[in-house]
Order: structure tokens, then C-alpha cells, then sequence
């Protein structure tokens, strides 16, 4: 791939991995296709819950999108709300 900014070169990777278009993307992440094109070609930033939904939809951790890791899969097996419970 050219030298693309991390998040536009992730998130088409991360796609392409997961064998889906732009428009079946927006579908599961409620977004516009033209939304997501936007975003892989950097004239857009997601907002934190598009991120979270995008990570979601592509088995990937938002980190790995954010170039914050170099490691994509989101932890396996546990939902949001899982990976956020606070004992009472």
C-alpha cells in the first residue's frame, strides 16, 4: 500500500480482510457508504461511537484502527459490555 495516514490504510485493510464492500460496511455500521469512502480516502474521522461500531463490523480492536496496535483482532469471545463491567 502507498504511505496512507494509519487509520484510512486500517480501515481499508481491515475491510478488504473481512471481504466486504463499502456499502455492505455501512449497512452494519449504520453509516452512508459514501461515509466510509470518505473515511478510507481521509476526508473523514469517525466520531468515537462510528470507531466503535466500524471496529465491531470488522472484528478488530479500535486501537488496531487507530494505529495504537499492531495487533487487529479485537478480544475474542467477550462483547462491550463484558469488557466493561464494574464490580459493585
Amino acid at each position: 500500500m502507498e504511505d496512507l495516514p494509519i487509520f484510512q490504510e486500517r480501515l481499508l485493510l481491515a475491510r478488504r480482510r473481512a471481504g466486504v464492500s463499502q456499502g455492505e460496511l455501512a449497512k452494519r455500521t449504520e453509516m452512508y457508504a459514501s461515509d466510509i469512502s470518505k473515511m478510507e480516502r481521509g476526508r473523514m474521522l469517525p466520531t468515537a461511537p462510528r470507531l466503535r461500531r466500524l471496529a465491531e463490523a470488522l472484528a478488530v480492536s479500535a486501537d488496531y484502527l487507530l494505529g495504537l496496535t499492531d495487533d487487529p483482532p479485537a478480544r475474542a469471545g467477550r462483547t462491550h459490555q463484558e469488557t466493561h463491567k464494574v464490580a459493585i
